[in-house]
């Protein structure tokens, strides 16, 4: 199974482990990191998590490209070749990484991100009804 790490701004990584664990109960198997949510410093626990992933691979996920945890990711893993770092990260896409029984590669992550994406649904609209009680029998 591919090493996956969530980092996020505030608690959006821990909810979404929390999540990860109600619905598939592998909330375990993923690291996350809340950032700015006191004045510690998370470098650390991103550098560890490239360390123990540099060998066989893994995944980090990120909320926002371009973003300061997002940057901070980029500069660890820029001699890390086996971890692949996603933005824009939500729900689906790290499900679809976490249950994957193909070994995680560029091209099956591309392949899981196009099926994960965000959705506009239409809701249909219902007639508006301007009948009566007394149309009933008619």
């Amino acid at each position: 199974m591919v090493k996956i790490l969530i980092a996020s701004h505030g608690h959006f990584a821990s909810g979404l482990k929390s999540a990860i664990q109600i619905l598939t109960g592998m909330g375990g198997k993923v690291e996350t990191i809340d950032a700015y949510i006191d004045d510690s410093d998370y470098t650390l626990a991103i550098r560890q998590f490239v360390q123990q992933a540099k060998a066989d691979g893994g995944v980090i996920f990120t909320d926002l490209v371009g973003g300061s945890v997002n940057q901070k990711v980029l500069l660890e893993v820029a001699n890390a070749p086996k971890i692949i770092v996603v933005s824009q990260m939500n729900l689906a896409i790290i499900l679809a990484t976490l249950l994957e029984a193909r070994p995680i590669t560029t091209e099956v992550l591309d392949e899981l991100i196009s099926q994960s994406q965000v959705q506009r649904i239409t809701v249909p609209k219902t007639p508006e009804t301007t009948a009566s009680d007394d149309d009933f029998f008619s």
